[in-house]
């Protein structure tokens, strides 16, 4: 994909030719990590997630681990332990890497145990997942018994590379919009993963793609410097 965004006209190309618009809304979404573990992909959804919130409740009173160190990983092992039995939480750096207060509850609750400096190297299970495969600092293995592996390890990348400099983006690529998903460039709007927003839902995406979809439809009646409909 290519594209010149201050263009008027703007211009997008891609394999099917090149688009051209007064408004473009940027929406491509992230990659995720490039390899998973042994066992991972053939058992998502048997017990593989990558959702807490979505799939915790199905694992009432049982036992799961969780894998990450980010503050994402943090709150979903927090929000697990609403159902499980017990949060086996693998984190792969010397500290949890969580803000304070996050690492300080994890610390604490009495239905997670924080495993630092580990990594997680196989899902286990025939038709569903049955332990994880996890190995420490110095390389010894051991084997957990678990019916849930939540992964939560970072690697998600905006795809945000084919729009070279015409954007700002942080170091990890992320652009950044105002409260109506509008970019530096006015005209240009950007939502869902491309902006990196902590929690990761279709349905945050889905209401980011209305309200800039709302956006757009302002900016096209003439209304370059865009409000929200709330505040004085």
């Amino acid at each position: 994909m290519f594209t010149e965004l201050s263009a008027s006209p703007k211009q997008v190309w891609g394999n099917k030719g090149g688009y051209y618009g007064r408004t473009v809304i940027i929406a491509t979404g992230s990659m995720g990590r490039g390899q998973g573990v042994p066992g991972e992909e053939r058992l998502v959804g048997l017990g593989v997630s990558y959702c807490a919130t979505c799939d915790g409740a199905f694992f009432h009173e049982r036992v799961v681990a969780a894998v990450g160190s980010s503050d994402e990983a943090a709150e979903e092992a927090l929000f697990l332990t609403r159902f499980a039995s017990k949060v086996h939480l693998i984190c792969p750096t010397p500290e949890l890497r969580a803000v304070g207060s996050l690492a300080a509850e994890i610390a604490h609750h009495p239905k997670i145990e924080l495993r630092t400096s580990t990594r997680l190297r196989e899902v286990l299970g025939a038709d569903k997942v049955e332990a994880v495969r996890v190995a420490d600092k110095s390389g010894a293995e051991e084997t957990i018994p678990v019916e849930g592996a939540f992964i939560f390890l970072q690697g998600q990348k905006p795809i945000t590379d084919f729009l070279g400099e015409q954007l700002p983006k942080s170091e990890a690529g992320c652009l950044a919009v105002d409260e109506m998903m509008q970019t530096a460039i006015p005209g240009v709007f950007a939502v869902g993963d491309v902006l990196c927003t902590h929690i990761k839902q279709a349905v945050i995406a889905a209401a980011e793609g209305a309200r800039a979809g709302i956006a757009v439809q302002r900016y096209l009646s003439g209304r370059e410097k865009l409000k929200p409909d709330w505040g004085a």
